[in-house]
């Protein structure tokens, strides 16, 4: 099986191997055109072959001249396994491929998982920026690359019998606790060829409407850091969802939407509730900021308190501080220090002038998310009142004498 890519002289590239038969037909085919491989391999311990495959595996990189990369999966999952699962191994992937600054990763899906895929998206109605699965992908910094989906499993099962190539069945692939591998036994392994040709095509024509359709809507989004909810509210309801899943596919996570969760994004983004958390997986969420809506990683819930003792710089991870010269246009002075530079407390306020006001109510005027109200800094004299606080701007850059350098996140 001649892989088709044009690979670079001389670079590395990981190859994810389980030691199953896909991605051991992979192995050998990639064998045949390259010098540099690295063989990446997840030992999960699940099953009782899990140390056999792994040392198997390692017995047949050494005996081949391959480097050899594994890493063993924590004993316990975090929440669904396979999402889990997922995400330590690509997290490992790109651990390696950094550490080899490889030019790709190959990946052995086949046509039968493309298939599956499909019918699992099209069963959960799912609204996906891709039907199947993507031949070529960009994840944490990798190019992705899938070679194998022109053909089926019985291919490469085939392949690795006729080339003499070593592998070892999952027996858990035969068991029907997971929705992909009853779909895999009571559907695609039941298919008929002309069956088999006729979901391919369907595949292929909806990706095409999917391309036509996504253009305009790729042309005024791709690229933005947050969405703007007047301007999503323009849109027509597919428009809209089209401008929502772009908008998370940026992130890499392979996130699905369902209808239900996009009609739900739409009613959040035409409440009047300024500030809206919706989690979309372990450790992302999507947020409604007033006007805009955008993605972030978990909250930051922690406090934290520095101490400036005489005028000078300081720089911490949430922001940047420089009083050298002396800071009297931000009402400090220098019979104030030391300073504490911290997050708001819950009963904190703050007095300009002759008027007093909460600090809370302060952030609400300015209308400031959520999010960054937890990182943002208010400056405390010796006596413990609150003399100055960074005035909250979306764009927030100073570049008078005194810096105050905020790092939102």
């Amino acid at each position: 099986m001649h892989i088709n890519y044009p690979f670079e002289k001389g670079a590395y590239y990981l190859v994810a191997c389980s030691y199953g038969p896909d991605s051991m037909a992979l192995l050998h085919s990639l064998m045949q055109q390259l010098q540099k491989i690295v063989v990446c391999h997840v030992n999960y311990h699940k099953r009782d072959i899990s140390n056999f495959e792994e040392e198997s595996l390692k017995k047949f990189c050494e005996e081949s001249d391959l480097k050899f990369e594994k890493i063993d999966a924590p004993k316990k999952a975090e929440g669904n396994f396979q999402s889990w699962a997922r995400e330590l191994r690509y997290d490992f992937f790109a651990e390696i491929y950094q550490k080899y600054d490889a030019k790709g990763l190959f990946v052995a899906h086949q046509q039968d998982d493309l298939i599956e895929t499909y019918l699992i998206q099209k069963q959960r109605r799912s609204r996906v920026k891709h039907y199947g699965i993507e031949p070529i992908s960009h994840m944490k910094n990798m190019i992705i690359v899938r070679p194998f989906l022109a053909y089926s499993k019985q291919d490469l099962l085939e392949y690795c019998h006729e080339n003499h190539v070593p592998f070892s069945i999952d027996a858990s692939n035969f068991e029907n606790r997971y929705l992909r591998n009853r779909i895999r036994h009571e559907v695609v392994d039941k298919l008929t060829e002309i069956e088999r040709y006729q979901i391919l095509k369907e595949i292929e024509e909806k990706n095409a409407l999917l391309l036509e359709k996504n253009q305009v809507i790729r042309t005024q989004f791709e690229g933005c850091r947050e969405l703007s909810i007047p301007d999503l509210l323009r849109l027509s309801p597919d428009e809209f969802n089209s401008a929502i899943i772009q908008f998370v596919a940026q992130t890499n996570k392979h996130i699905a939407l369902s209808e239900k969760q996009l009609q739900e994004i739409r009613k959040i983004c035409m409440a009047n509730t300024p500030n809206i958390d919706i989690p979309l997986k372990i450790g992302l969420r999507l947020l409604k900021e007033y006007d805009a809506l955008v993605i972030s990683d978990v909250l930051r819930a922690e406090p934290y308190s520095f101490t400036l003792e005489k005028p000078g710089a300081l720089t911490t991870e949430f922001f940047e501080v420089d009083f050298s010269d002396g800071a009297e246009e931000r009402n400090i002075k220098t019979e104030d220090y030391p300073l504490t530079i911290r997050t708001f407390a819950p009963k904190d306020c703050y007095r300009v002038g002759d008027y007093e006001t909460e600090v809370r109510r302060l952030y609400i005027d300015w209308k400031m998310p959520m999010r960054i109200r937890l990182s943002w800094p208010v400056v405390v004299n010796k006596d413990g009142i609150i003399i100055y606080i960074p005035r909250y701007r979306k764009k927030f850059a100073e570049t008078n004498k005194s810096k105050f350098i905020i790092k939102v996140v």
